[in-house]
């Protein structure tokens, strides 16, 4: 074993006489004082709610409802079901929270008494997380430290809303702290009981965990091959270390074997990754953008609240500190300075990095304060002012934390309020409006299947398997991933939440007139019966066409695109080539259909074809504009078949929705059954078109 692995804690420098009595005083506080301090707080939290939302508690985020749905329908016997006789999904954000509530569920945890259990264990896990912190700071920097950072940690904001929203923030914090702390102690020996059960548990509680403990398994594979003397030894405590990876990798095969996607819904729905048409550049400026606010956050230069000023900065020092004595106290030092870039690299591949209250940077929060307050001590060591200054350095960051609960409290009951008045509501009115076994499709699903009791269709893609690329690509697609569900998986009535800021706009899937009429309409929301009567009525050409349809390329539909091997090229940087959905009077009835904005290149491959006949493309664009007067340039598209030049073809504007022309491809370019066709600028630096591309028939 290394020197540097079994070297002797750190303690506190004293000169003091009294120096072990005050020392087992402050170890007394911490222990017994700081967890009881977290515990209270988050019951005032709890408290506070309950009487802002008349003497009911309202979680400030619907994703609460989405977890104790899945718990009720784990403790009821139907494993990640969101709905009785669905197939499995991975709408929830936290397996292991989901299987805890579940099992609560199962022990007789029902009705009212489900969700307030949910939000008391989340709150004792916040006092058992501060606890956390006292031991471990103790162990790494001596008693003052720990007993600060256990009470910042307790009166942390964030972490009381977290603690109180009925989510898995507290419980990863828990096994986050708590797997270092076993680490710590079970280092020198060499021999790794508990700390790979404890990463394994919090690497399925949030993916983003493993990434933050990502240096303790291949640290726990090293020192056990050298301290293992035989070769069954070593094979064994090489595997059992490994177990956070094998947990991981288990929980994704599970997912990829009973989804077909081994990423969760929730991925799918927030990340980047997911965006229709993702450049290198544009994923790493998303990226930086969302990492350069976290820090921001971290060092307390914002009106977040979220850390007290310069903290970010403390918490540098801090590990730098921890890294440079040595011995266990490294490792703790680099998992906490690696695993927190690691963290919010991985968080800020989202979407919704930012959103909610940051809650994704929460279940970090407790060691980096950790961090924070060593590195604080350091400083009032090096400043040598007194032995006193350090105390008060660490009063001051007391004082900033104390002086934001306030913000937190307003900005938890702000978010209940917010639930309250939309989707609590939405669910209220569901059950004695609605047929009893309505499907309701909707934004959010959590109360509207909790509370409300129908069967849902989520229409971000959460808990319905295959909605959330849809979605992100906009409502064309999704209108068409709906219409090509069976007719029992389809929703009977719609909710549309008023207008949202960012995310999927929902709204214009009623703009595009494809949804019935509204049987509630509120300022906050609006509820339509679902109308299905045009959902195929987009499916040929307007005008009959002489000859077979050989085939249609569904510009909006994804699985129509992916046959075709459908691409865009854009031209500007930054534009998504979104879908929207339209409606069209024509000839005495209704046509409804989905496009696909394109600002340059347009690529797809027709199949079936047959060759050495002529081929009649029917192209369905519309090439309006919103400045009709600025896009006649942009009309012009020069067509390839196969590579061949088949010169310019005019987009035809059309004021009324679209238009429909042929471009004629000569049947001695058709060599075979497939024919891949572009549509292309009229120059590679000219005017790029810019249209909406609805579909193309090929017929012959």
């Amino acid at each position: 074993m290394t020197k540097d692995l079994v070297e002797p804690e750190l303690a506190e420098p004293t000169t003091r006489a009294d120096a072990p009595a005050r020392r087992w005083r402050l170890d007394r506080i911490g222990m017994w004082a700081v967890p009881l301090v977290a515990l209270a707080a988050g019951l005032a939290f709890v408290l506070i709610n309950v009487h802002y939302n008349g003497g009911r508690y309202i979680p400030p985020l619907d994703d609460a409802f989405i977890h104790a749905q899945y718990a009720k329908q784990i403790g009821q016997g139907e494993f990640l079901q969101y709905n009785d006789g669905d197939p499995i999904s991975t709408g929830a954000s936290s397996l292991l929270y989901v299987l805890v509530l579940g099992a609560f569920y199962f022990l007789g945890v029902h009705g009212g008494l489900f969700l307030p259990v949910a939000v008391l264990f989340g709150v004792v896990c916040h006092a058992l997380t501060a606890g956390g912190v006292v031991l471990l700071g103790r162990r790494v920097a001596g008693p003052v430290a720990g007993a600060w950072a256990g009470f910042l940690v307790a009166l942390s904001g964030p972490l009381l809303w977290g603690a109180s929203s009925g989510m898995e923030v507290s419980i990863t914090s828990l096994l986050l702290v708590g797997t270092l702390l076993v680490l710590v102690r079970e280092l020198p020996s060499g021999v790794f009981r508990f700390t790979p059960v404890l990463a394994a548990l919090a690497a399925l509680c949030r993916l983003e965990a493993l990434v933050f403990l990502l240096v303790v398994p291949p640290l726990m594979i090293y020192v056990s091959a050298r301290r293992a003397r035989s070769l069954p030894a070593r094979i064994g405590s090489l595997a059992w270390s490994a177990l956070p990876f094998v947990v991981i990798a288990a929980q994704l095969l599970f997912y990829l074997a009973t989804t077909g996607h081994s990423s969760p819904n929730g991925s799918q729905a927030k990340s980047h990754l997911s965006m229709p048409n993702l450049s290198f550049g544009e994923l790493a400026g998303k990226t930086a953008d969302n990492f350069s606010a976290f820090l921001e956050i971290l060092a307390g230069l914002n009106r977040q609240d979220f850390a007290f000023p310069g903290a970010l900065a403390l918490a540098a020092l801090g590990v730098a500190v921890l890294v440079r004595d040595g011995g266990p106290r490294r490792w703790v030092g680099w998992t906490i300075g690696v695993g927190t870039i690691l963290a919010l690299g991985s968080i800020s591949t989202m979407g919704t990095a930012l959103w909610q209250q940051v809650r994704y940077l929460q279940p970090f929060l407790p060691l980096f304060v950790l961090a924070a307050v060593i590195g604080l001590i350091e400083v009032g060591k090096r400043l040598r002012l007194g032995d006193k200054t350090p105390v008060a350095l660490l009063a001051v960051a007391a004082l900033f934390t104390a002086l934001s609960v306030p913000t937190w409290v307003h900005n938890a009951v702000q978010d209940s309020g917010g639930i309250r008045e939309r989707v609590v509501a939405l669910a209220n009115w569901t059950k004695g409006n609605l047929p009893e076994d309505a499907r309701l499709g909707v934004h959010d699903v959590g109360a509207a299947a909790y509370l409300g009791g129908h069967p849902t269709v989520d229409l971000v893609g959460l808990t319905t398997n295959g909605l959330a690329e849809p979605a992100l690509n906009g409502m064309g697609a999704l209108y068409e991933e709906l219409r090509a569900m069976s007719p029992e998986d389809r929703p009977d009535y719609i909710a549309i939440y008023d207008r949202m800021p960012s995310g999927v706009q929902l709204e214009h899937l009623a703009d595009a007139g494809v949804l019935g009429a509204p049987v509630l309409s509120l300022p906050v929301m609006t509820v339509y019966k679902a109308d299905w009567s045009l959902i195929d009525t987009g499916d040929e050409p307007i005008r009959p066409v002489t000859g077979t349809i050989r085939d249609y390329v569904d510009v909006g539909s994804m699985t129509s695109e992916a046959d075709h091997d459908h691409e865009v090229h854009t031209a500007r940087a930054g534009f998504q080539p979104m879908t929207e959905a339209r409606t069209l009077e024509t000839g005495g009835h209704e046509v409804v259909d989905s496009a696909r904005h394109i600002i340059g290149e347009e690529e797809f491959t027709l199949h079936d074809l047959v060759p050495g006949r002529q081929v009649r493309l029917v192209a369905r664009h519309d090439s309006t504009g919103p400045k009709p007067g600025l896009y006649t340039g942009a009309r012009d598209v020069r067509v390839y078949a196969d590579g061949t030049d088949l010169g310019k073809h005019w987009l035809k504007p059309e004021q009324k929705g679209w238009s429909e022309t042929v471009i004629t491809i000569p049947g001695h370019l058709v060599t075979g059954p497939d024919l891949t066709i572009r549509l292309a600028p009229m120059s590679p630096f000219g005017p790029s078109p810019d249209f909406h591309a609805f579909g193309y028939w090929a017929v012959q």
